[in-house]
């Protein structure tokens, strides 16, 4: 028999619901400033390359620490709901996590400027195979070629010195 709806709390003790669990927060801002660093460490290399500058990069590094915030913090509440533990609650946190950070991603990446359409190359046509047999004589005969032996200089020999 179960008797949990007899129980009587003493005022203000008794089971509140929330919203978010304190560790989802507390695990959403280490989520934020692990998220933060890993990101500010790729834009300083981009400023450094100069590929983006410094507004860009602070804009992209916000966005971010508030991706892999909102994404640890779910991934926290959702294994604590759940009531996992172990290789299940690591398992769960990876997932839900990748999950949330991707959904994220796709909301507030900066959409490409679009890029004009380049008309298709026109096919270029193929040459008629030639069929192969005998292959036919032609009516001009091709050029001899001396005989490299026989043309050659031949070498004089060197006069004896006298002395």
């Amino acid at each position: 028999m179960d008797n949990t709806r007899y129980l009587n709390y003493p005022a203000g003790t008794y089971p509140q619901k929330t919203a978010a669990s304190p560790s989802a927060l507390a695990m959403g801002g280490f989520g934020m400033i692990v998220g933060g660093a890993a990101s500010a460490a790729a834009n300083i290399r981009r400023m450094n390359n100069g590929e983006t500058e410094k507004g860009e990069a602070l804009k992209n590094v916000t966005r971010d620490a508030v991706g892999a915030g909102v994404a640890t913090a779910t991934a926290t509440l959702l294994v604590n709901m759940l009531r996992l533990s172990g290789l299940f609650a690591v398992a769960g946190t990876l997932t839900a996590a990748t999950a949330t950070k991707y959904l994220y991603d796709t909301a507030f990446e900066p959409k490409p400027e679009p890029v004009e359409a380049k008309p298709a190359p026109r096919p270029v046509a193929k040459k008629k195979a030639v069929p192969k047999g005998p292959a036919k004589k032609s009516a001009k005969k091709s050029p001899k070629v001396a005989n490299p032996a026989k043309t050659a200089v031949k070498a004089k020999p060197a006069a004896k010195k006298e002395e």
